[in-house]
């Protein structure tokens, strides 16, 4: 991994750690991000990157089982604008059935 990435990731650590200090939420859950930023990066880097870094921090890992939700949505925003929200809820046992 790159210097900056590796950088970036122990920036982002810190900043979930000083919002959550719970114990690692089991699934399934329902992870909503909205992304306000400049719009550089590919939007699955960004949530790969976050997924990563949350991984047995915020939950337990990050399988689809854990977490069979995820909705992102992206703002465009200036650099010193840029703010991410997160949102995770716990969903039910029940999955609608797709077919």
């Amino acid at each position: 991994m790159p210097v900056a990435y590796k950088n970036n990731q122990k920036e982002l650590l810190a900043k979930i750690k000083e919002q959550y200090d719970g114990a690692p939420l089991k699934g399934p859950l329902r992870v909503e991000m909205v992304l306000h930023g400049e719009g550089r990066a590919d939007i699955d880097n960004v949530v790969g990157a976050f997924f990563d870094t949350a991984n047995k921090v915020l939950w337990e890992d990050d399988r689809i089982s854990i977490i069979p939700e995820l909705s992102v949505r992206w703002v465009k925003a200036k650099k010193d604008q840029s703010v991410w929200y997160v949102q995770i809820s716990q969903i039910g046992e029940e999955q609608e059935e797709l077919f």
